[in-house]
């Protein structure tokens, strides 16, 4: 009960301070109730290897629709209840990931809910390893098509399961983009690329009106079935200058981009891949647009060898906006830590601002502030023993609600997350308007003490992080 007041009453004063751009006050984010124990991926006496991502094809390794059906026993749209309804699907040796588990610490996935007949979430966890308190990954309404990208540990017997939370049902997509070794793999010259967390940086929008030219000399929106190339190796960042925010370097194999797409009168997806697959558009979709919407999702893309990426646009004209907040560098000392990832056993929710634990405050309009990941850090452990420092935490932001400033004016906002005591970004990572909440993976870099700035543009915001990974420093 006094840690609850303590933390209200931190709260109340980032409140305070924000409102007049300080951002002084933290908030402290408490450790996990026990160690965070992620396996023997990574044990500190031995930096042989561990922890370095491999890309993948896109590949599509289960749909529950019966007209496109992979890998379901049984086809069809799944059941939600408050309790939650469950299901497990295979990870291993499915999508070209390896099918031994001792290889694979993690897996990137994007996962998309599709057709829900009513408001829901859903979770997703390594099979038998069930979250201590709930955690959400997507959240939707009635017919919606929301995907959003996860880093996820095979559980027992190697699967993944996914609770969806609601009324009625929906019908489940997942691809696989990539996954992460264990020190036990021994891949033939090939041991993976390090996650390097950047400060979010803005390297393409292809809006006329935006006063900027980034990314694209047109400054057009992309055409059905156009596909743009976007410069990555060497690309400069924006507001602030951010030169070469990806170094020009032949062991840059990939990227990590916050991808939003802004559609005018109608539906489409986007997909992003390298040129490697010699001018194929990839049958998987990074994102899913309704029309008149602007939504966003963290990209995992292997950096084709001319240096780009490629943006695909299915229909209509969307534009397109994009944020670099990490590359991924093969190539490193084997007797170095930094970049490696370590995916926590299953999700953790380190904060929620509509629980009085956190004050229970909305984050006002124009204001800014600051959350310690300190705590949280220092009990990430494998076993009895702490990973160490790190850059960065990776997890799922949620936009819970947005309210408005103004009776008569909607709420229309963003949130950016950013690393405290750097300079504002012009980035986003969650767009928002008044309605159910809005999900997105995050690559949270840390400032000072491991500590990351939330800033709201307009509105009351509410907004949750639940962490699935850190990434290791030296």
């Amino acid at each position: 009960m006094g840690y609850a007041h303590t933390m209200k009453s931190r709260r109340h004063i980032a409140r305070l301070t924000a409102v007049l751009g300080l951002a002084g006050a933290i908030i402290l984010i408490p450790a996990s109730p026990t160690a965070l124990n992620v396996g023997a991926a990574i044990p500190p006496a031995c930096l042989c290897a561990g922890g370095e991502y491999h890309p993948l094809v896109p590949s599509r390794i289960f749909d529950s629709r019966p007209a496109f059906a992979i890998n379901d026993a049984a086809p069809g749209a799944k059941p939600m209840s408050g309790g939650p309804a469950t299901f497990n699907i295979d990870l291993l040796g499915l999508g070209n990931v390896p099918a031994a588990s001792a290889d694979v610490l993690a897996v990137v996935v994007n996962i998309t809910v599709t057709e829900p007949s009513s408001n829901g979430y859903l979770e997703a966890y390594g099979k038998g390893f069930a979250p201590a308190k709930r955690t959400s990954l997507i959240n939707f309404a009635p017919n919606d098509t929301v995907p959003n990208v996860a880093i996820v540990r095979p559980g027992v017997d190697g699967d993944l399961t996914i609770g969806l939370f609601g009324v009625g049902t929906a019908h489940v997509i997942v691809d696989v983009f990539g996954w992460f070794s264990t020190s036990n793999f021994q891949g033939a010259g090939d041991p993976g690329a390090r996650l390097i967390p950047t400060t979010p940086s803005r390297v393409l929008d292809t809006r006329p009106d935006d006063g900027l030219n980034v990314g694209r000399p047109s400054k057009t929106p992309l055409a059905a079935q156009e596909t743009m190339e976007l410069q990555i190796l060497g690309v400069d960042g924006i507001n602030p200058p951010a030169p070469d925010v990806v170094p020009n370097l032949t062991n840059v194999t990939g990227v990590l981009l916050n991808v939003v797409g802004i559609t005018g009168n109608n539906f489409t997806h986007l997909s992003v891949y390298p040129n490697d697959l010699g001018g194929q558009v990839p049958t998987t979709s990074n994102l899913n647009l309704a029309p008149n919407s602007i939504k966003a999702n963290l990209v995992f893309v292997p950096v084709g060898t001319d240096g780009k990426v490629r943006i695909f646009n299915n229909q209509g004209f969307t534009d397109v906006v994009a944020d670099v907040v990490g590359y991924l560098q093969s190539g490193q000392d084997p007797l170095t830590r930094k970049g490696r990832v370590v995916p926590l056993t299953s999700p953790y929710r380190t904060f929620d601002t509509r629980e009085s634990q956190w004050g229970g405050v909305a984050l006002g309009p124009g204001q800014a502030e600051d959350w310690s990941f300190a705590d949280f850090a220092s009990s990430v452990a494998i076993g009895p023993d702490s990973v160490g420092n790190q850059l960065a935490v990776i997890g799922n932001l949620t936009s819970a609600a947005v309210t408005r400033q103004y009776v008569s004016v909607l709420a229309r906002s963003f949130l950016t997350a950013y690393p405290a005591g750097a300079e504002r970004p012009l980035s986003s990572n969650i767009n928002t308007i008044e309605g159910p909440p809005v999900p997105n993976m995050a690559l949270l870099k840390y400032g000072t003490n491991a500590t990351v700035r939330v800033y709201n543009l307009a509105g009351y915001a509410h907004y949750l992080f639940d962490a699935s990974a850190v990434i290791l420093d030296n």
